[in-house]
């Protein structure tokens, strides 16, 4: 177990994630199985889903891959009344059918400035292989990092997970989640559909999931390329590797550096002084940012004039480390 690390998920990812999906054949029955293959890249493209993965080693062998979205309100109700579909199949299959089920970007950045955002994870599941039980639970444990560093910071309402087994959704209920209904189906696994709301998260900030809903109102109003740069640096993404990988040049890429340290000493000159030196420039803020993800979301506030601060509690690094999760919950399928 070697050269562990997290990353955005792509659509060049959606080959090999179907290769480890293959657990998901029978909860998502043969219909949406059959059209995943057009549906993910479809939504990857679109930005209606957000993939986060794990890979091993210079090949990139993926070890776990998840996939989440934000639900219109609408189609939450409708999810949550629908007592013969699983909840996921039934997100999934009003993506298929072309029903809009989850937000837009634009959709998101209102919603966020809102604090009234509803998460799903639609796909989830790891590569265990070889693993033994010690290096499992490390995997799990950088699967739960690599969630929070692709959703906290949103300003959420409620974070909704629907697993078919049991032992998962033990796990899940270590982590804080409370289990909203347990569907029985005459073929296949019972389904578990477990959430965990803002309200729970303000009363009981040391668990585990309230990270994720430690949103506050960004500061710096990073522009999104700005927060591309800014993200793929907090993930150690060289700056030559980023040029390459959207397709600008080098001094493109120095430029939008220059426009981010500009926007910082505007709001925080402390944090952006000539002194400091580019490198010490570079620490500082992306220190600042790893414990405020809120600078590298969507957020639009046109319509909320007038809106009260989110108020969810702070949850430091220490709360996190004295978190429920515990590795050794988890019993390895090879």
């Amino acid at each position: 177990m070697s050269g562990l690390r997290y990353r955005p998920g792509c659509v060049a990812d959606v080959p090999n994630a179907l290769q480890l999906l293959q657990a998901e054949r029978v909860p998502l029955g043969p219909r949406l199985w059959s059209g995943l293959p057009e549906l993910l890249p479809e939504l990857l493209k679109r930005e209606m889903v957000k993939a986060y993965v794990i890979e091993e080693g210079d090949a990139g062998r993926l070890r776990w891959f998840g996939l989440s979205a934000f639900l219109t309100p609408e189609v939450l109700r409708l999810g949550l009344l629908e007592m013969e579909t699983p909840f996921r199949r039934f997100l999934l299959q009003a993506a298929l059918d072309n029903a809009q089920p989850f937000l837009s970007q634009r959709q998101i950045a209102s919603s966020n400035a809102a604090s009234d955002l509803n998460l799903t994870v639609l796909l989830c599941q790891p590569d265990v292989g070889e693993y033994t039980q010690e290096q499992g639970g490390l995997l799990f444990r950088m699967a739960y990092d690599s969630f929070c560093f692709a959703h906290a910071g949103f300003g959420l309402a409620s974070f909704w997970q629907e697993v078919a087994d049991h032992k998962r959704a033990e796990v899940l209920e270590g982590l804080g989640l409370v289990l909203h209904r347990r569907m029985v189906t005459e073929k296949g696994p019972d389904h578990f559909l477990l959430n965990y709301t803002r309200e729970r998260a303000q009363a009981n900030p040391g668990q585990a999931m309230s990270f994720v809903f430690n949103g506050l109102a960004p500061r710096f109003g990073f522009s999104t390329a700005q927060q591309q740069l800014l993200e793929s640096a907090l993930l150690d993404v060289s700056d030559r590797d980023f040029a390459i990988a959207h397709r600008v040049t080098d001094d493109a890429v120095k430029k939008r550096w220059r426009a981010v340290y500009d926007r910082v000493s505007a709001v925080e000159p402390s944090m952006a002084t000539a002194e400091q030196g580019g490198a010490n420039q570079r620490r500082v803020l992306l220190g600042y940012l790893r414990q405020h993800l809120e600078e590298l979301r969507p957020y639009h506030q046109d319509n909320h004039h007038g809106q009260a601060p989110r108020s969810i509690p702070s949850t430091n690094s220490d709360q996190i480390s004295r978190s429920p999760f515990n590795p050794n919950q988890i019993r390895l399928q090879n």
